[in-house]
């Protein structure tokens, strides 16, 4: 159908970053620092008894792998940048990126409510380690699960209530896997489900915004 058009997309990138072992590195640097002087302390949103918030700075952290994790963070990005906008590097390069950036510790029964980020234009989840490899019960293994932000979605009936993934009205949940980097609208409604297990489930997260080199 020649005539046919995608219109209002959303686009979100889901990769692999081949970064093992920098996963591994971090796991250790995040764990050592699920302490008191780390802890976010005054939350936008108050997160759960067994999820652990570290303050927002974390990609200013000079602490090793940091610094290694915030050059694959920002390649990552800047290439998402230019695929989206349609841009080179010579306008990327006149870009400044500002961003938040924290890491989340979930253990047994963790979660994190539905939100999105108001403050930014592009929203960043590393995962560090999913957590136990296979979890008892799928809907405690703290899937990311993404909703709909068309507001206009409420009628289903059998002409639309089965169109394909990326017309579908329905959430997708996403059990993400050791090193995997996903970037999305910051306006997208965003939840983590339920962690149960032993081993802590451990993402880093980041907002960023933008404006021009001066």
């Amino acid at each position: 159908m020649s005539d046919f058009n995608l219109l209002w997309s959303t686009p979100l990138l889901r990769t692999t970053t081949e970064s093992i072992d920098l996963a591994r590195q971090l796991r250790d640097v995040i764990l050592d620092c699920e302490t008191e002087k780390f802890r976010k302390k005054s939350s936008p949103q108050r997160s759960h008894n067994n999820v652990f918030e570290s303050e927002f700075d974390f990609l200013s952290w000079q602490r090793e792998p940091i610094p290694k994790f915030r050059e694959l963070l920002i390649g990552y990005l800047g290439n998402f940048l230019k695929l989206v906008n349609e841009i080179n590097d010579d306008n990327l390069k006149n870009l400044s990126f500002d961003n938040h950036c924290w890491f989340h510790i979930y253990r047994n029964g963790g979660y994190f409510q539905p939100h999105n980020h108001p403050n930014a234009s592009w929203s960043v989840i590393y995962c560090v380690d999913p957590g136990d490899d296979i979890p008892e019960n799928d809907s405690m293994a703290g899937h990311v699960m993404f909703t709909d932000p068309r507001q206009t979605n409420a009628y289903l009936d059998p002409g639309n209530n089965d169109m394909r993934r990326d017309m579908s009205f329905n959430a997708i949940r996403l059990r993400l896997k050791p090193a995997e980097l996903m970037i999305f609208p910051s306006y997208l409604y965003h939840a983590v489900e339920p962690y149960v297990g032993n081993r802590p489930r451990i993402t880093i997260a980041a907002n960023f915004w933008f404006g021009y080199n001066q």
